[in-house]
């Protein structure tokens, strides 16, 4: 084949092909039929080979009719979706998505993203809270916000930036340190709360230098730090506390850290956003706040955790 088919040609026969009929595939262009007809024509002559069995007004696919249009669906589908995709973000230039791991947005995000609209009036941010690790590719988000090892969302069509990472601390309420925390630091016949998501507890155990209960604790799992959070306010026993989610209850004074041991995570939270792709003004705004936010909480942390006499001590990774 000396020349490459013409863009024309291929879409009045994906047209043809999907529609099945030259008329329709003519009103669908806007154009006559002689002319969706005299383009796949030429595109027959130019392929040498028959793609469509004239007959009556409804078409049938030769083999190789069958193949092509096979191919040029998969690809004008392609096409479509990527011209939508950039008409939508053109015509909400100041629109922020944002995927975000559940705890972090409802613990953390969501009580100072007012700050942000303040500072930035006209730019909107929808935030939208998933399980973590659910990044739901498929969509069009300006950023995803979840937590794991280094690395572990860093693809060819993601970058992976680092915010933060936190410290582990075991809290529970000053009713409930009194009753199953000795003076020494010890505990006895506590009630663990666990996240079935993230348990560093057999590290912290190590760490601390603290026998570790295992099989023989009594315990209540849950699957988000939150609902552990939620249950240690209540005194319903010991959870380990993420410092970024915990802290405002610490400062408080509604939970206390009655082992002065804190324990670096291994993980960290990530933001996460497509390769390639040019950030909005408004996107690049977010992130900017974003970041500079969580570094001055992050100090915040280190003083506070410091006034209570935490050691923070790094994990096995």
């Amino acid at each position: 084949m000396s020349h490459s088919p013409s863009l024309t040609a291929l879409r009045a026969f994906d047209l043809v092909a999907r529609l099945g009929s030259f008329t329709e595939a003519a009103r669908k262009q806007n154009v006559t039929r002689p002319a969706i007809s005299k383009q796949v024509k030429g595109l027959e002559v130019l392929m040498g080979c028959q793609l469509i069995v004239r007959s009556g007004p409804k078409v049938t696919l030769t083999t190789q009719g069958t193949e092509l249009a096979a191919g040029l669906r998969q690809g004008f589908d392609i096409i479509s979706a990527s011209t939508q995709k950039v008409i939508e973000h053109s015509n909400h230039p100041k629109t922020v998505r944002i995927l975000v791991e559940r705890d972090f947005a409802s613990s953390w995000l969501a009580e100072r993203i007012g700050a942000f609209l303040v500072a930035h009036p006209g730019i909107s941010i929808e935030v939208n809270a998933e399980h973590n690790g659910q990044l739901r590719e498929g969509e069009d988000f300006s950023f995803r916000i979840f937590y794991g090892p280094k690395g572990c969302y860093e693809t060819e069509t993601l970058v992976e930036d680092f915010l933060c990472d936190w410290v582990d601390i075991p809290v529970c309420t000053p009713d409930y340190q009194v009753a199953h925390i000795t003076e020494h630091g010890r505990y006895h016949n506590a009630h663990f709360l666990i996240d079935k998501n993230y348990n560093p507890w057999s590290e912290w155990f190590d760490k601390a230098d603290l026998e570790n209960p295992g099989a023989q604790a009594s315990y209540t799992s849950f699957n988000e730090t939150t609902l552990c959070l939620s249950a240690a306010l209540a005194g319903s026993g010991i959870t380990i506390g993420d410092s970024f989610l915990c802290l405002p209850a610490i400062d408080s004074g509604r939970l206390v850290a009655p082992f002065k041991i804190g324990l670096r995570s291994s993980e960290r939270y990530s933001i996460c956003y497509p390769s390639g792709r040019t950030l909005s003004k408004s996107e690049r705004y977010f992130q900017n706040w974003l970041t500079q936010t969580i570094k001055e909480y992050d100090q915040t942390v280190g003083q506070v955790l410091s006034g209570i006499g935490i050691n923070v001590i790094a994990s096995h990774t």
